[in-house]
């Protein structure tokens, strides 16, 4: 039994999810501590999508940002930018549940000429796998001013996103962060407190500035009532082209969560500064380096940092914001315990300062002053047995890009790249593939192992455009190995529907590298040259797709349907369906 929750209608900006009890008729929020006792609850949102532009270079970039050397001014007309507002604001607002809660989110298409969907990131959909918000697959595209209506269990606690499926949409506002609370959060850290909202920093990018939660100027500040606590941060990264080193000055990063997945924290001390990739989702804590004496009081003012990395890409920038709080003694709430969003050590008044950083690419992990991210340990008993003991499904999957001869609009010659997976470049079926998985017209454009090509392969040229699937038996312990034959590009991988645990890695011709405490993660990197082997249990029947989230459309051909079981999951009567349409064979005139 679960209590419903009504959405207020009435304040489209802030959209509150709030439930209304029966016999008081009182509106409580659904962003709440949470209990395990209590009955989960029916949360409903509102969101509205809309799409903008403005000119960039018409006005000064803002204060924070300090573009790359050899960047200068430019006297050229602005430039007109385009991007995405979601009720009404870049970035979309934050929606808090708790574990088990049910959603029911209402999305309303206002963009003139484009279609839209909407990935939950880190959810299982075990029941409704056709929520998971894949255009083609699992749903039909939300049409211009048309409604979809999301309905899910919130089954996986942590910090996750809500963003529009294409690469474009997701880095340019259509995205929005998703925190499912748990009663044992507090578990993860013994003086986590689990009394106040959890701070949440959501880092994009647009024109070169980097912003979180939609500001570039954004600075993280205390409420002036509130006494010390001690919270995590829940921060998300969503920057497709740059990779950049996170720091606060003066503080140690302590790293509790991944993906929405607990990490051995114990396990590990604190970093000085972390090397982001896009996509990747944590919870962190802060210690600092050296507090002060009894009677001390905390600076005001600390540096949030976030420096490139020097890969050659001009337009990343470095972006420096703000943390405050109000001076506090030193005292019984610890001298090295800050106001509102910082984590305090309970083991030690001096911490001394970390000699390595850790790099969650694996870009310049080689020295030994920086942790790997094969240097991470997942949770305690985490890792099945039935995993350690071997697999029943093994699946390899090799990325290649190809360079195509070819010629522009008017006739010039051009080299086009061809992305591909085992020699497949992906394409979207022209069914919805969850509604009619054994339609004659899917199956004519479906290519995998074990299957005949599609005609439009045959014969094999080095453009294979077809609807790539591979099949998994639901219960299979499956065994992915990712490999990266291309020597300059790094991808980066989300699996949706599951959670994959990384058991080794290998670059080059280096022997791979096997863990036996691996951390679980669905966003992965692959980097240049190099292999990577993850192994999950194929719990969730339905249609799963491993995504590249680099694409900046749909897909650009390196994307792998995951089917797991043969029973195809109930959907609505009513559900959509989208097709082609061939009109009737005869007219009467």
């Amino acid at each position: 039994m679960a209590e419903t929750c009504v959405a207020d209608r009435t304040c489209c900006k802030r959209p509150v999810a709030v439930v209304f009890e029966k016999r008081e008729e009182r509106a409580v929020s659904c962003d709440r501590v949470c209990n395990r006792a209590d009955w989960p609850r029916i949360c409903r949102f509102e969101l509205v999508v809309e799409k903008r532009t403005f000119r960039h270079g018409s006005a000064p970039i803002a204060d924070n940002v300090s573009l790359a050397a050899g960047k200068s001014k430019s006297t050229e007309s602005p430039i007109i930018v385009s991007y995405y507002t979601v009720n009404g604001q870049y970035v979309g607002p934050t929606l808090t549940v708790c574990e088990n809660d049910f959603l029911v989110v209402d999305v309303e298409n206002r963009i003139p000429g484009e279609s839209i969907s909407l990935h939950w990131t880190g959810q299982s959909q075990r029941r409704t796998p056709y929520m998971d918000g894949v255009p083609m697959i699992t749903q039909c595209p939300i049409a211009s001013f048309t409604r979809f209506q999301y309905k899910f269990q919130a089954d996986r606690a942590g910090t996750h996103l809500y963003h529009g499926f294409a690469g474009s949409e997701r880095t340019r506002g259509l995205i929005g962060a998703f925190v499912v609370r748990s009663a044992y959060e507090h578990k993860q850290s013994p003086v986590l407190s689990v009394l106040r909202p959890d701070p949440v920093w959501l880092v994009t990018e647009l024109t070169g500035a980097l912003a979180i939660n939609g500001q570039r100027n954004w600075v993280q500040t205390n409420a002036p009532n509130q006494t010390a606590s001690n919270l995590r941060v829940r921060l998300l990264y969503a920057v497709s082209h740059c990779q950049h080193w996170l720091e606060l000055e003066d503080h140690d990063l302590h790293v509790l969560t991944l993906d929405g997945k607990a990490l051995d924290h114990e396990a590990m001390s604190g970093v000085s500064r972390i090397l982001l990739h896009d996509g990747v989702r944590m919870d962190l804590s802060f210690t600092l380096r050296i507090p002060p004496v009894d009677g001390g009081r905390i600076e005001r003012d600390y540096e949030i940092r976030f420096t490139p990395h020097e890969t050659g890409a001009s337009s990343c920038g470095r972006a420096v914001f703000h943390l405050r709080s109000e001076s506090l003694p030193t005292g019984a709430n610890g001298a090295e315990s800050i106001k509102y969003n910082l984590i305090s050590s309970p083991s030690s008044t001096v911490v001394p300062q970390p000699a390595k950083a850790l790099d969650l690419t694996g870009t310049v992990c080689e020295t030994a002053a920086v942790l790997c991210p094969q240097d991470l340990r997942g949770g305690r008993d985490q890792f099945p047995r039935a995993l350690q003991d071997g697999y029943d499904t093994r699946l390899e999957f090799t990325i290649r890009t190809r360079q195509l001869a070819g010629a522009g609009p008017f006739g010039d010659p051009t080299i086009e790249p061809v992305h591909s997976v085992n020699g497949f470049t992906f394409a979207f079926p022209s069914v919805l593939m969850v509604r009619e998985p054994a339609s004659g017209e899917l199956w004519a454009h479906t290519c995998g192992a074990h299957r005949p090509l599609p005609r439009s392969c045959q014969p094999l040229t080095a453009r294979c455009e077809c609807v790539h699937v591979a099949h998994i038996e639901a219960g299979h312990r499956v065994e992915m190995v990712l490999i990266n034959a291309d020597t300059a590009v790094d991808y980066v991988y989300h699996l949706h529907g599951q959670s994959a645990f990384v058991v080794g890695h290998r670059t080059g011709t280096v022997a791979p590298q096997l863990s036996a405490q691996p951390v679980q993660r669905d966003t992965i990197v692959v980097r240049r040259d190099s292999t990577v082997v993850v192994r999950f249990v194929a719990k969730q029947a339905g249609l799963w797709v491993l995504r590249d989230i680099g694409s900046p459309s749909w897909s650009r051909g390196l994307d792998v349907v995951l089917n797991v079981g043969t029973p195809q999951p109930d959907i609505p009567s009513n559900f959509p369906a989208c097709r082609h349409f061939v009109g009737p064979r005869y007219f009467l005139i």
